[in-house]
């Protein structure tokens, strides 16, 4: 009885050919031959490219800069709509710089004096 995993079919139309002659091994190891060793690539770590937040209860100064912001920018901060089109909470987050857009969203939701 022959074993089903030892038989190997063959499809109809291709030729019995080895893939690789010996003419292209060759030329792949004259080819490998001729390339310059490279040099050895130095693993530096990778600078962290995201800012670093306060987490948690915000401080005094930070609850002033909100304050400070919210009066500068009352007229936009009075129009949901305008709030949107001109990204408030980003400009926001550039003058409180240890809290991220989405803190600042948060906290004005929290703390809305209108």
């Amino acid at each position: 009885m022959t074993n089903p995993l030892n038989q190997i079919k063959i499809e109809e139309g291709l030729d019995e050919q080895p893939i690789e002659s010996k003419s292209t091994i060759e030329s792949v190891k004259q080819f490998a031959g001729n390339l310059k060793p490279q040099m050895p690539i130095k693993k530096t770590r990778r600078k962290n490219a995201r800012k670093t937040y306060n987490n948690g209860h915000w401080t005094q100064k930070e609850h002033r800069l909100y304050l400070q912001f919210i009066e500068t920018n009352k007229e936009i901060m009075m129009k949901s709509d305008m709030k949107k089109q001109e990204k408030i909470f980003k400009q926001m987050s550039l003058i409180i710089k240890t809290r991220s857009p989405s803190q600042c969203r948060s906290h004005h939701q929290k703390f809305n004096p209108f």
